[in-house]
């Protein structure tokens, strides 16, 4: 299922595809906001996480955790967020994974009153069709832990209060720099990410 007029339905439209699965691509964000800086999308058009299907969750999991352990031989641990539908550019699910580091936000408290922790995809979903729009955000964890995440509501206030607290415990990786200067400074930062995927592909079982 692609939608015409999608940048992420057309591979051919992406800078650089790490690597695929049976329903989800790793591609290289075209405006990163740090080397590293990547996308796990679905080959197919969904509007969010909130829409992908549930069956999906196990190769999604397995995924995002080669994704951690790639950020944590090569950069910093990854911490990882979803637009949904709310102030998207690309409308078609993409969740981002940073080279951000060990932060550790007192993610429920800033989720509260209105958030929700989230426990797995399911979580998401029931947000999605129940009320709609969010944005989502997860913490690294260590090898096996629990999950710590939550989704938000779609407001402006609570999503700029979330991005600078993450933005303040991030601060190691430097300026987060307006999306076209981004975009104009990303090949060296796409092709070290490439090559640095690619060592990691070699020398990962």
């Amino acid at each position: 299922m692609r939608e015409p007029d999608c940048a992420f339905c057309a591979p051919e439209q992406i800078d650089e595809i790490l690597s695929e699965t049976a329903h989800f691509r790793v591609v290289a964000d075209f405006a990163p906001l740090a080397e590293g800086h990547t996308l796990i999308i679905p080959r197919d058009h969904y509007a969010c996480y909130g829409a992908v299907p549930l069956a999906y969750e196990d190769e999604l999991i397995a995924l995002k955790r080669r994704v951690a352990r790639f950020f944590r031989a090569k950069y910093q641990p990854a911490v990882f967020f979803e637009h949904g539908v709310f102030r998207q550019t690309v409308y078609h699910a993409h969740l981002h994974a940073f080279p951000f580091g060990g932060v550790n936000l007192r993610l429920f408290e800033l989720a509260h009153p209105d958030g929700r922790p989230v426990h797995g995809l399911a979580d998401v979903h029931t947000w999605f069709e129940q009320r709609g729009p969010y944005f989502y955000l997860e913490q690294p964890r260590a090898g096996e832990e629990p999950l710590e995440a939550a989704v938000f509501p779609p407001e402006e206030e609570r999503y700029f209060t979330v991005l600078r607290s993450l933005r303040e415990q991030a601060g190691a990786v430097g300026g987060w720099l307006p999306a076209a200067m981004r975009r104009a400074a990303a090949g060296p930062k796409v092709a070290a990410l490439a090559e640095a995927w690619r060592a990691f592909e070699r020398d990962s079982p």
